[in-house]
């Protein structure tokens, strides 16, 4: 059995990440800095050069017809029943630890895209989901850290999750959808500038896999499940 002392020490390493995770993307969150990237029915991308790494960060705002918060969340949510059935992008994710009722360590994992130029790929990512229950809105902030439950997989790339945000607030009879998201890839003898238009292109991906997935009336949402932090009668309202 793990001593007392190194399960306190895990769980304070995990808080101090996630506080600076927050601290991090809100701040970025109001920043003035954001420039347009490319603008969509389905939603808009604005980019940012990163002040502390040579790569960009990268905002989205779209809105969900006819969506509660609620359903938005249980169809969005890593551990859920939908998030399978939609996200093309993804090859698995699975719950590595359950740190308290709303922060967890996922094991996110991609596929392979390009021709496998760019090879499959996994994250290991501390999420603390959030909930307000004045207006029903959900947030979750991610960001990697070490877990020795979660070794690396053979011939799968172990990425790098930067401070991450993704909030869903009631808008009208619809969700808002906005994210913050700073990515990296490391492809070799390919320039920079190519790999920049790969992420914006990823994220209007998975926003788009949603956003059709979630226009389809017969899709029903059961709001029932143990999803972390988002859960039991949370996702009533």
């Amino acid at each position: 059995m793990m001593p007392s002392t190194e399960i306190t020490d895990h769980t304070v390493n995990y808080d101090v990440a996630l506080q600076n995770a927050e601290n991090r993307v809100f701040h970025l969150l109001h920043s003035l800095e954001w420039q347009l990237h490319s603008e969509k029915k389905t939603g808009s991308i604005w980019s940012m050069k990163c002040n502390v790494m040579d790569n960009y960060i990268f905002r989205y705002e779209g809105r969900i017809p006819n969506r509660s918060c609620a359903e938005v969340s249980a169809m969005i949510h890593p551990q859920g029943l939908h998030r399978n059935k939609w996200d093309s992008q993804s090859a698995g994710t699975s719950l590595v630890e359950a740190i308290s009722h709303d922060t967890s360590v996922i094991l996110h994992k991609t596929k392979g895209r390009m021709m496998g130029l760019i090879s499959p790929r996994e994250t290991v990512d501390l999420c603390r989901f959030a909930y307000d229950p004045v207006d029903g809105s959900r947030s979750v902030v991610m960001v990697s850290v070490d877990n020795e439950k979660s070794p690396k997989t053979a011939g799968v790339v172990r990425g790098q999750t930067y401070p991450t945000l993704l909030m869903i607030n009631p808008l009208g009879d619809g969700s808002k959808i906005t994210a913050i998201i700073q990515a990296e890839m490391f492809l070799q003898g390919i320039p920079q500038s190519v790999v920049d238009t790969l992420i914006p292109k990823g994220i209007a991906t998975f926003f788009e896999d949603l956003i059709k997935y979630a226009s389809k009336e017969d899709n029903k949402v059961s709001l029932n499940h143990n999803l972390a932090g988002w859960c039991g009668a949370q996702l009533e309202n």
